[in-house]
């Protein structure tokens, strides 16, 4: 599953040069927004059908069919570490769920480059007590793998930019106090994600429990979306990001257990993360639509650069294969 070599220097080349500075030229960023709020919500491990059609999930169905749903959304590769990777730098770093520390250009570089605020609101991350590096905290409830801005160097060394890793209660203070910043990256703990954790099968967060998780990870949700809806951060062009890092764990054996490898624009042939499901809810443009376009996680962190004119990272320079979710961000606004 890891990218060949030099797949991988390519990417990594490509991101030093063209990291901070570059714009995408292609035809679609003139119906980009500068967005006044990006809010992205990562859950876990869930496929398209598993959801699309669920009575289990009733909130995300309904949001399915009142705002933007990308239906040939695929993540980048499994396991889950190297997608929050690739939604946050371009690339995949070493392709498991392992500690790393990557020394790349990042989304984080991009946003302070250009005057942008950010912070990482992780479910269950006070648990860790301040150990800001730690693997997994609270019986799995918090996971590093998931929290994608602890793994680059140039976060773990500076004070400042750690500070702005925190636990997902402080969203809801900063929402109540209008102090949300430009870049929000959501991540629920893994009662909350749909990805669940080793416990027993009669816990309701058991990897066995699936239909309970996804009907927790729906409440989540509605519930976390309801809040951002009624804030006076959801204004002007301001876009939530509702994605899946990949498809379902299936007890294959092969793949890591992962069934559904499709992907599309610069995942590895028959390497990709497979079909989830890709919400997206524009507050200058809620109608209902559709997109059937390829896009992966690549995609949607090249909306956001472009959106903002921050220039490209890794793979998101490749703009003939990896297009930006435009027709679900809506032109208007």
């Amino acid at each position: 599953m890891r990218r060949t070599t030099a797949i991988a220097v390519f990417a990594t080349l490509v991101g030093m040069v063209f990291g901070l500075g570059s714009v995408s030229a292609d035809s679609t960023r003139p119906t980009l927004k500068n967005y006044q709020h990006v809010f992205v919500i990562m859950m876990e491990n869930t496929g398209y059908d598993a959801l699309i059609g669920n009575p289990n999930a009733p909130w995300i169905n309904d949001a399915a069919g009142r705002y933007g749903l990308a239906t040939n959304y695929t993540g980048v590769i499994h396991p889950s570490q190297p997608n929050y990777i690739a939604s946050t730098a371009g690339i995949t770093g070493a392709d498991t769920d392992n500690d790393e520390t990557l020394d790349v250009p990042n989304l984080v570089d991009q946003l302070e480059s250009h005057s942008k605020t950010w912070k990482s609101y992780s479910q269950s991350f006070s648990l860790c007590n301040g150990n800001v590096l730690a693997h997994s905290c609270g019986n799995q409830l918090y996971e590093r793998k998931h929290n994608p801005f602890v793994s680059f160097t140039d976060v773990q060394s500076s004070p400042a930019r750690l500070a702005n890793i925190v636990d997902l209660s402080q969203l809801e203070a900063d929402l109540n106090s209008s102090n949300v910043p430009a870049y929000s990256f959501i991540a629920p703990d893994q009662c909350n994600d749909m990805h669940g954790r080793a416990a027993t099968p009669a816990d309701p967060c058991d990897f066995s429990q699936v239909q309970s998780l996804i009907s927790t990870g729906d409440s989540f949700l509605s519930t976390w979306v309801g809040k951002i809806m009624k804030s006076s951060a959801w204004n002007g062009n301001s876009v939530i990001f509702i994605q899946w890092d990949e498809s379902d764990f299936t007890g294959s054996p092969t793949d890591f257990g992962f069934g559904d490898t499709s992907g599309c624009c610069d995942a590895v042939p028959g390497h990709g993360g497979g079909h989830v499901v890709s919400l997206v809810i524009s507050h200058s443009d809620h109608t209902a639509r559709t997109s059937a376009v390829a896009y992966n996680h690549y995609s949607l962190l090249r909306t956001i650069q472009d959106g903002w004119q921050l220039g490209c990272l890794g793979f998101t320079c490749d703009t003939a294969s990896v297009p930006a979710m435009s027709d679900l961000t809506g032109p208007r606004g």
